[in-house]
């Protein structure tokens, strides 16, 4: 009994740093001083407590219609996730373009395997995804939407990748909705709407045509599985659900790995409440799971790379972790100005060489940062760099070579628009609310001693840990912007739990 109540105490505490790392987050995107995205400071603390503030108003206000919900919940769902396929699939076609950098890489190297067999013969696809292999999960995905739909006859294949990221993002929805109809009854549910709509990216979000609005919907799904495999009833059923929550999770893997922390944070869930068999179990499948997708992905792989260009040219993590080490202001928060460190990881013949020369630079940037200040200096801004827009800068990759904002959407959402100022500050603002929120909901569930949510905190610092080390962007995040939701959700969640 007392190593229950110690393996309750810090599976609350695990939940419980969520806190310190997303008010540190809000604290430093509104009050720090770093010029990176040119905000007003005064401007967005003062419009990010004000949409605090109405989003804890308008909560308040749809709990007084719980009734109203419990008889039309499902009505409501299905008109949100109905609402959000069809603006999504119009904001498709308003927005097309034509893919540039990573996206154009992924899409250049899944046409070529459906129209030619493989990517293997052209020189830029081949170069790129000996660097890059994490990105061929997606190819291969892509190449699949190619081929099916192509086989129907129909043969846009920019509108038949939105129309499939569309698909899972409408499932993501109403998995997360379940997540927290589950954990805090139907006004949870209704809250999460709510916080949907907070989130003005959504509806455009899967036009960006990449890993991150491909698998933006993944974490919540592992975790609804995740849920579902604890609640049922049958050795069956919970047979079922634990191999959904292995086959979600690394089927998002494949196409973004860090899809990977939702899973892991169901396994510390279970670990720390004593369910050891349960928690056994799923590791073990999500092994077997993991290693058969890799299997399959790397046997695909072999048709299109030798062995040879992907030992010679993949770059390594430490790479990555080198890149997410600014140590000086000037560094382009992460990279050596623009590319910098791409030069110096593809300057060597061999990777040994490489591979030592990027051990040194980082023990040198580690020991550099040993001194709090320069930590604290360095993790501020790459902070701000992670977290700072609300528009993830999707813009980046939909506006491609053409940032002329021609239609009133673009007016909105190109930095070129007459509106976007406005609208970064709106989404920036509301994200830093989203997170207030969440921070709100996990202090009282700490207060509550309530662990039935502690997937989704302890994802939550997962994903903040990650960014901390690994080399970093505004739309990294987005893929976890779910499971935030899910979590500002449960605040004043009243349903009581086992």
């Amino acid at each position: 009994m007392k190593i229950r109540k110690i393996m309750h105490a810090l599976l609350l505490a695990g939940m419980g740093l969520m806190i310190p790392c997303y008010a540190f987050t809000v604290l430093n995107v509104t009050l720090s001083p770093w010029p990176l995205y040119d905000r007003n400071r005064v401007l967005l603390t003062v419009l990010t407590i004000v949409c605090t503030a109405a989003l804890l108003l308008a909560m308040r206000a749809l709990d007084k219609h719980e009734r109203f919900f419990e008889k039309h919940e499902k009505r409501m769902l299905l008109a949100a996730a109905a609402f959000y396929f069809v603006v999504q699939m119009m904001m498709g076609h308003v927005l097309r373009f034509v893919p540039i950098t990573d996206a154009e890489q992924c899409f250049t190297a899944a046409q070529l395997i459906v129209d030619t067999g493989t990517f293997g013969n052209a020189e830029r696809p081949c170069l790129y995804f000996s660097r890059y292999p994490f990105n061929l999960g997606y190819v291969y995905l892509l190449s699949g939407i190619f081929r099916f739909f192509g086989a129907l006859g129909w043969d846009d294949r920019f509108m038949q990748a939105v129309l499939v990221c569309t698909a899972l993002f409408t499932v993501g929805l109403v998995c997360a909705a379940r997540i927290c109809r589950r954990l805090g009854g139907v006004k949870a549910q209704m809250r999460l709407l709510l916080l949907f709509a907070s989130c003005l990216p959504f509806l455009y979000c899967t036009t960006q045509l990449y890993t991150d609005a491909f698998s933006v919907a993944f974490p919540a799904m592992t975790v609804y599985a995740f849920l579902r495999m604890k609640e049922a009833g049958t050795p069956r059923g919970r047979l079922l659900w634990l191999l959904a929550f292995a086959l979600t999770t690394a089927a998002g893997a494949q196409i973004k790995f860090t899809a990977v922390i939702a899973a892991i944070a169901c396994v510390i869930a279970l670990v720390f409440e004593m369910r050891g068999r349960m928690a056994l179990s799923a590791t073990a499948l999500l092994v077997i799971v993991f290693l058969g997708a890799n299997a399959l992905t790397d046997a695909e792989t072999a048709k299109h790379l030798s062995r040879e260009d992907l030992a010679k040219n993949e770059l390594p993590r430490l790479h990555h972790i080198a890149m997410g080490l600014p140590i000086h202001e000037d560094e382009g928060y992460g990279q050596y100005g623009q590319g910098g460190w791409l030069v110096f990881s593809t300057s060597f013949d061999d990777p040994k060489e490489r591979d030592a020369a990027l051990l040194t630079e980082i023990i040198d940037r580690v020991y550099y940062l040993r001194y709090p200040n320069r930590l604290l200096n360095m993790m501020s801004r790459k902070n701000l760099s992670t977290f700072g827009d609300g528009t993830f800068r999707f813009h980046d990759m939909i506006a491609g070579d053409d940032y002329t904002p021609d239609h009133a959407v673009k007016q909105v959402i190109f930095p070129t628009g007459r509106l976007y100022t406005a609208y970064y500050y709106l989404c920036t603002a509301l994200f830093m609310a989203q997170m207030i929120v969440a921070g709100m909901a996990c202090v009282q569930a700490l207060r509550r001693r309530e662990t039935a949510g502690a997937p989704v905190f302890i994802a939550l610092v997962g994903i903040f840990l990650v960014l901390c080390a690994w080399e970093t962007r505004a739309r990294y995040f987005f893929q976890f912007e779910m499971v935030l939701l899910c979590a500002g959700a449960l605040l004043n969640s009243h349903k009581k739990h086992g």
